[in-house]
């Protein structure tokens, strides 16, 4: 799951690489297109959960991304600084905020988003080596397989390192993902280590004031991973684009091998509607798309929608495969009915069906 403060910590990260200014006077003239360089005028209507804003430019309701806060009932002039299809990345504009100077991490992540501009398609966190060594007919361990593979993607390091320090995050685990293997962390305890391990025992048991004052380091101080200093080793960077690119458009794509030969293209991404007072009674919906080649029936993919009511899955095949699917169709509700989970509804269509 898309860790819900990423957004946040991502725009306090760049918190004061551009200084803030007074709202300013709206600029006369059409709205451009959001392009970079574009220059709009935005009245902030809310501030939403992931840390953007919903705001009003020229009579049309975007989403928008600034480095700044802001209030409700703010109108900004604002320079876009980055355009993707559900939020607009901008910044205030003045003088000053032309002439302001970046952070080092605000030139990493300024970076990072005009490479991802120029990008043919999206990062996808990826896997070389296959989850499991051989094909299997049962879910559990496919699914732990795939959880383990998302969690040591290093796609939600942040949220893990935040877990560990709170003492809820394994630092093995921790230690096994991309990030955490450039952490200076001992194997085992050196011998001086050891040493001094040994001396705060015998402290212990030697009566109050017997000339022990050092303490031991503590296990957690001695075993902290060390961030790493910008800019970012080489193989970290595509992780922090995915992370960008799970930012600005809510979505996590992955691919790899499942087993040898058996190729899985995953996709996972919030429902469209944004939480408002409007909003309140609707359930919050999350989307997930597979796409599976199979030797006997070619392509398979499944689109799910789930939400605290169930789920729905709209299944897209080659004719060839649709009285299969069909047949067993009710062994599909039952297995998710096993799993606690409540069939909404599930279609089986030819893939140019498809909407």
């Amino acid at each position: 799951m898309i860790p819900s403060d990423l957004a946040a910590r991502l725009r306090l990260l760049t918190e004061g690489s551009v200084q803030p200014v007074s709202p300013a006077a709206e600029i006369p003239g059409a709205l451009p297109e959001f392009h970079p360089g574009s220059r709009i005028v935005a009245r902030i209507e809310a501030v939403l959960p992931d840390g953007t804003f919903r705001a009003l430019v020229a009579g049309r309701s975007v989403t928008l991304a600034l480095p700044q806060s802001a209030n409700p009932g703010d109108s900004l002039e604002l320079v876009v600084t980055e355009r993707t299809p559900k939020v607009v990345f901008a910044a205030r504009a003045d003088s000053a905020a032309s002439a302001a100077t970046l952070s080092r991490a605000g030139q990493l992540i300024g970076m990072l988003l005009s490479a991802r501009e120029g990008a043919a398609q999206r990062q996808a966190v990826s896997r070389l080596l296959p989850l499991l060594p051989q094909p299997t007919p049962q879910a559990a361990p496919l699914a732990a397989a795939l959880k383990q593979a998302f969690s040591e993607s290093g796609l939600f390091y942040e949220s893990h390192q935040a877990q560990w320090v709170a003492g809820r995050f394994p630092l093995d685990d921790l230690l096994k993902e991309p990030q955490g293997k450039h952490s200076r962390v001992p194997v085992a305890p050196p011998p001086a280590a050891e040493a001094v391990q040994s001396r705060a025992t015998d402290a212990e048991a030697a009566p109050a004031g017997g000339g022990e004052t050092q303490a031991a380091m503590p296990a957690r101080e001695a075993a902290r991973p060390t961030p790493s200093a910008l800019p970012l080793p080489p193989d970290l960077l595509p992780i922090v684009q995915q992370q960008l690119d799970a930012v600005a458009t809510h979505q996590v794509l992955w691919q790899g091998e499942l087993w040898p030969g058996q190729t899985l293209h995953w996709e996972i991404e919030e429902g469209d509607h944004e939480p408002g007072p409007a909003d309140a009674g609707l359930p919050r919906q999350w989307i997930t798309r597979i796409k599976l080649t199979f030797p006997n029936m070619g392509e398979i993919a499944a689109d799910m929608v789930l939400t605290s009511a169930g789920v729905r899955i709209d299944l897209a095949a080659p004719e060839a495969a649709l009285d299969g699917l069909r047949m067993h169709q009710g062994e599909l509700v039952e297995a998710l009915r096993g799993a606690g989970i409540t069939p909404i509804g599930i279609s089986v269509q030819h893939h140019g069906a498809r909407a």
